[in-house]
């Protein structure tokens, strides 16, 4: 186990808690906690409890410090990034987004045990449902009968693209009996088949040509969740069937023409509802496996009533300048939908002050705190050190790279400050130079970039 993480069974409070988690009482509230007393805890129950977990904080930029703090002590982590609202007619969204935003719905369609770190905002928006995004998953297996058609059509379905030859990221070809379907950027996986029956099926390098691996079976997920529910003659009836004001009329119709030659997938926000009867949220997602930690509540409302109030105005300028409103606009949660929709989940409820969230049925307020960044001031660094040493606290001072280490290391000698090195925090110590002993509690948790 992560060395650190070891330490958090040292605490009767902490061990406290992590029974409580086990016999599902919720919600639970703690308060006290700095952002690196939040991720170790988090990945402690990754690891020993084995539970899929979810953390909601109030912006993208919380969220991903929280990932970065989170590689210290596991790498299953992710974060799913916000769905990039385009307002006026021309695409902004990254290419990137939507292949990040699969990759996390495709994993927590599996339920792989991981920790998903996402925004306020991410929770707020409305997605295709789970049962249609998963409807057409594709199954293939060394032996089994393999219908042509029917793949090609399901493939389509899933949002793939067909071309001669695959070179990208949500791709695919047949030549012949070779069915060639790509997963990422540079790897793909080939299906042979032999008459009507799969013959073998490998990884192979998109680049290269070249085979990776052999498999025995595989499932193809979507390759971005902006697929159709329906048809598209049942997407054109929907928008038909709406009432727009006359001089919104002609561009409705020049809408309606390029979804019917396939340029669809930039009018999904402005007519969502005709696109998505079925609609869930990410948290409708999330089986029941799925504990889920929420960041500062009081700041995730504040975040909703932004949000509320960002989307009234783009509604209201788009109103003006006689322009369609956008469904997805108004399919966003407010603050009661959220409360519900986390209610029936396991929930833990984490602040750092002593704001205990009202309707918790157990609560836990711990000391914890972090160093200030102490950058170039040397002296104070070391003065503190010296200091937590003569409180007989243990220290911890975890860095990004190697280089960094290095630094450190020369300047405890220097101060003739006895340490323990280790290159990860899960491997033997490789320094025999200890620290004196000392009784260690919870609070006592530093970090020191």
């Amino acid at each position: 186990m992560n060395l650190l993480l070891k330490e958090l069974e040292k605490s009767l409070k902490f061990n406290d808690f992590i029974k409580n988690i086990e016999n599902k009482k919720s919600p639970i509230a703690i308060s006290g906690l700095c952002d690196f007393s939040i991720v170790s805890t988090i990945s402690y129950i990754l690891e020993n409890l084995k539970r899929p977990i979810m953390l909601i904080t109030y912006n993208e930029i919380q969220a991903q410090k929280l990932v970065s703090d989170f590689k210290f002590f596991t790498d299953k982590v992710v974060f799913l990034p916000k769905k990039e609202i385009v307002t006026y007619d021309y695409i902004a969204e990254s290419k990137n987004l939507p292949y990040e935003r699969i990759d996390v719905l495709n994993k927590i369609y599996k339920e792989q045990n991981l920790i998903i770190v996402t925004s306020v905002e991410t929770i707020l928006q409305k997605i295709i449902s789970k049962d249609s995004l998963y409807k057409n998953v594709l199954n293939f297996k060394v032996g089994q009968q393999c219908d042509l058609e029917k793949v090609k059509q399901k493939l389509v379905d899933l949002g793939y693209e067909r071309f001669e030859l695959i070179d990208g990221r949500g791709e695919f070809s047949i030549r012949g009996g070779i069915i060639d379907i790509s997963i990422s950027d540079t790897q793909g996986v080939r299906v042979e088949l032999w008459g009507d029956e799969i013959d073998s099926i490998r990884y192979f390098n998109i680049i290269s040509q070249r085979s990776t691996e052999n498999i025995d079976k595989i499932e193809i997920f979507p390759a971005h969740e902006y697929i159709l529910e329906n048809s598209i003659d049942d997407v054109i009836k929907n928008i038909r069937e709406n009432i727009y004001h006359e001089n919104l009329v002609e561009k409705v119709e020049n809408d309606i023409e390029q979804i019917k030659n396939g340029n669809y997938i930039s009018k999904i926000d402005k007519y969502f509802n005709c696109f998505y009867k079925n609609q869930n949220t990410i948290l409708e997602y999330l089986s029941n496996k799925y504990l889920v930690f929420v960041d500062e509540i009081n700041k995730i409302y504040g975040r909703i009533e932004n949000v509320e109030i960002n989307n009234e105005n783009t509604i209201k300028a788009l109103i003006e300048k006689e322009r369609i409103v956008l469904d997805v606009l108004k399919c966003y949660l407010n603050k009661e939908d959220v409360e519900v929709k986390l209610n029936k989940n396991q929930t833990v409820y984490l602040d750092k002050l002593d704001n205990i969230y009202k309707n918790s049925i157990e609560k836990y307020n711990f000391n914890c705190k972090e160093i200030n960044y102490y950058k170039s001031g040397i002296d104070l660094f070391i003065n503190d050190i010296k200091n937590f040493q003569k409180e007989n606290k243990k220290i911890y001072i975890i860095v990004e790279t190697k280089e960094k280490a290095d630094k450190i290391q020369k300047l405890l000698e220097e101060n003739e400050i006895m340490y323990i090195f280790q290159k990860s925090m899960d491997q033997t110590i490789v320094n025999s130079r200890y620290f004196s002993s000392c009784n260690y509690t919870w609070k006592n948790f530093w970090r020191i970039f």
